[in-house]
């Protein structure tokens, strides 16, 4: 249970990785390793580890493993009938465990538990083979003292990454360390902290959280594991790691939370795997620190992640899908740009109909709707790519002919560089609409992009949760051609199940009265590979749908002042679980709550005590942070100048409300009229079993 608790209260590290520099000039062998259990119900990965000489062994082959504690479930090692520790590229095996050297440490996670005694000392049956073995040095650091922090780094294949910092305190109960950029720390718990000038391992990285534009790092002390190496357990043999099951250990013992040692700041992260196997709600808030001195009249901005997910901390790869062919010209019924005109259709010329506005078209509505995305989600935790499809129906070739452009095109392969995506949204609504509907190639050209398959212009992130939304105003009429409907569909429901194999999910939207008149491709789309089917009666509501896209599992999250019960009243949730609220302050002292709720009811609160004293200096944000925080400022100054009244927010809610209602409406219309498409078009029985809900 405290595992539990301590895991819906955290949540991973997702930030770009920026100064991450080679470890080694040379060859010599690394340093670092991956910690895998071996024989619970899959393989699990457990941080990083390293190893340490053993006192007074002869041979200096002899060496004991380091990791975190918080990296292992007690339970599952307990289970486990071995550790495998293996390098980072490769992953051969460099050793092997099935003792504990020490009693186990406690996760500073965990009751009691404190920086200093999260680590496990593993006795080896097997190894060290292939890599170098540190020496300790239990001397406190300096202060201003340099250090290299050695991991295995998540985004590329390398056995050994560097990380240099600056230590900033230094005491037996832990050491924090201010690191020379933002990194990407995933996996790195458990990893050894060098002293820069000697390279003796001074202590054992064990958690993050972000201040003054960089990360901070808590770093426990070395001295405790030297402790342990001088006491080992059946004179040096250790012990089975099933005689230490949670099940059979002591309940701690009573601990005065006034004697504990000093816990790390509120939004601080642990680092290395999180416990696998079950669905947890994840809460963390980034900003403001607890204790903080705030002197905006506008009020606390609130910043951090909600999650609700499975196994390791999520972050996300996400193609967004926009649909180009002909049918794309026709106006929406909505001012989508705000000029004033509301575009109508005309007829006549190339595709037969168009708009007198060609800024309020479907095309340019599912542009609006990608930018709108664009605008809530964070780099640090969501690469996006952007991916168009139409096709040629009669394509051309010969000496006069032209050359048929691909039915599915990668306009931006996966990115962090929001611009680039944002540029080319812009070209592809000047290009304009043309062709036909080829649903399937661009259902495949996003499972490429994400899964890295042959043609891929992305770098693959085997460790991303991979999402599609997928925006389209017809039924796909390729690539058999108009008339073949049985056929045309057929090609999307095998593109979905190359995409459900390749472990990507679709969320589909069907976007007009073409679309919905035969929803199965979309709704099937949907379906089979576990995402959600939104249909969208009116084009022009697709800008104020996507925002209520949420692929991090979360429903809402809520801000209130305790100290006054006010509410936040400017607040804005990404579809990737970011959120942001500017919370009204009183003079002095300011509890303030956040609360998240998972689709699945689940809930999570974390609560930051701040003082309002008016004229102190503005914290330093990150570029992502400052964005979201003008995002809100803007949204208030908006509601100021409307003078909206408490009646007019409730007919905005109402509003909401009546549109969700509504496509709840259209989805089950939808879904009865894609029922009885399937039988009219007589489509392919999926194989794979059970379709996801």
């Amino acid at each position: 249970m405290a595992r539990t608790r301590a895991a819906a209260a955290l949540l991973a590290l997702f930030v770009p990785t920026l100064g991450l520099l080679p470890a080694r000039a040379d060859a010599e062998a690394p340093a670092v390793v991956r910690a895998v259990m071996i024989g619970t119900d899959a393989e699990k990965p457990s941080g990083t580890a390293f190893f340490v000489p053993i006192p007074g062994e002869t041979d200096p082959a002899r060496a004991a493993a380091v990791a975190a504690a918080h990296s292992f479930d007690p339970a599952d090692l307990a289970r486990a009938r071995e550790v495998e520790f293996r390098l980072g590229r490769s992953r051969e095996r460099a050793a092997v465990s099935s003792r504990l050297l020490a009693p186990p440490g406690r996760a500073l996670s965990a009751p009691g538990g404190t920086v200093r005694d999260d680590f496990l000392l593993f006795a080896l049956d097997r190894g060290p083979t292939g890599v170098r073995i540190l020496d300790p040095d239990p001397a406190l650091p300096a202060e201003r003292r340099r250090v290299q922090i050695v991991g295995v780094p998540a985004q590329r294949p390398a056995d050994e990454d560097s990380l240099f910092g600056t230590v900033v305190a230094a005491s037996n109960e832990r050491i924090e360390v201010e690191l020379d950029a933002a990194a990407d720390l995933r996996g790195w718990g458990g990893a050894p902290v060098l002293d820069h000038g000697s390279k003796r391992v001074i202590g054992i990285l064990e958690a993050a959280w972000p201040k003054a534009g960089t990360f901070h790092v808590a770093v426990a002390p070395i001295a405790a594991v030297t402790a342990a190496l001088g006491a080992p357990l059946e004179e040096g043999r250790g012990r089975a790691f099933a005689s230490f099951s949670p099940t059979t250990t002591p309940a701690p013992p009573t601990v005065d939370p006034a004697a504990q040692s000093p816990r790390l700041p509120p939004g601080e992260k642990l680092l290395g795997a999180a416990p696998a196997g079950s669905t947890e709600l994840r809460l963390s808030i980034e900003q403001p620190t607890d204790g903080q001195v705030i002197g905006d009249p506008n009020g606390a901005f609130v910043a951090g992640r909600a999650l609700a997910s499975a196994g390791d901390f999520k972050h996300f790869d996400v193609v967004i899908v926009i649909d180009t062919s002909g049918s794309t010209f026709e106006p929406t019924g909505a001012d989508v740009n705000g000029n004033g005109v509301l575009g109508t259709a005309t007829f006549g010329g190339l595709f037969g109909i168009g708009s007198t506005d060609p800024g309020d078209s479907i095309l340019a509505a599912e542009v609006a709707a990608a930018h709108q995305l664009l605008s809530g989600l964070d780099t640090r935790s969501t690469r996006v790519g952007l991916v168009t499809f139409a096709g040629d129906p009669e394509p051309q070739g010969g000496l006069f002919g032209r050359t048929a452009p691909p039915p599915a095109i990668t306009e931006v392969p996966l990115t962090t560089d929001y611009d680039r995506i944002r540029h080319a949204l812009s070209a592809v609504l000047q290009r304009g609409p043309f062709g036909a509907t080829h649903m399937a190639a661009g259902v495949d050209q996003a499972t490429i992009e994400l899964r890295g398959f042959t043609g891929a212009l992305s770098q693959v992130d085997p460790k991303s949760e991979k999402i599609v939304l997928f925006l389209t105003d017809g039924q796909p009429t390729l690539p058999a051609g108009p008339g073949f409907d049985s056929a045309n569909v057929n090609a999307v429901l095998r593109a979905a199940d190359r995409a459900r194999r390749a472990g990507v999910r679709f969320h589909a939207f069907a976007i007009g009265p073409e679309a919905l008149a035969g929803p199965v491709a979309a709704v099937e789309l949907a379906a089979r590979t576990g995402g959600y089917f939104t249909p969208v009666r009116k084009p022009g509501d697709i800008v104020q749908v996507v925002e209520q896209v949420r692929f991090s599992n979360i429903e809402s999250v809520a801000f209130k002042n305790l100290s006054t019960g006010a509410l936040a009243r400017q607040v804005a949730v990404s579809a990737d679980g970011n959120f942001g609220a500017l919370v009204p302050l009183q003079p002095g002292l300011n509890r303030i709550e956040v609360s998240a709720l998972a689709d699945d009811g689940s809930k999570a609160s974390q609560i930051v005590q701040v003082s309002y004293v008016p004229g102190t200096a503005a914290p330093v944000l990150s570029h992502e942070l400052m964005a979201l925080r003008n995002r809100l400022l803007e949204q208030k100054l908006l509601e100021l100048r409307r003078e909206r009244t408490e009646v007019e927010l409730e007919a905005a809610e109402r509003t909401r409300k009546e549109l969700a209602l509504e496509i709840e409406r259209e989805r089950a219309q939808a879904n009865e009229q894609a029922q009885r498409q399937r039988k009219e078009l007589q489509l392919e029985v999926e194989k794979s079993g059970s379709k996801n809900p």
